[in-house]
């Protein structure tokens, strides 16, 4: 079980706080964690590595579609 990460890992390995972490999950652009014991909870390194780049891709996916929705200069 050595790529699970508990909470405060998690936190760092995604460059947030340990609030943000748990809100992150709430609003689901985290995952949500396993809990291998009551109160342990723990989130897969590869999961969370998935999210945060597909959360990362998302600005740029955002903006390549407003582009082609602008209208076009005169």
């Amino acid at each position: 079980m050595s790529d699970y990460l508990k909470p405060r890992e998690a936190a760092a390995f995604c460059g947030i706080g340990l609030p943000s972490l748990w809100r992150a999950v709430a609003a689901g652009r985290l995952p949500a964690p396993v809990y291998p014991l009551p109160r342990s909870p723990r989130w897969s390194a590869a999961e969370l590595r998935a999210a945060l780049e597909a959360h990362r891709a998302l600005p740029r996916e955002q903006m390549a579609r407003r582009r082609k929705s602008a209208p076009s200069p005169k």
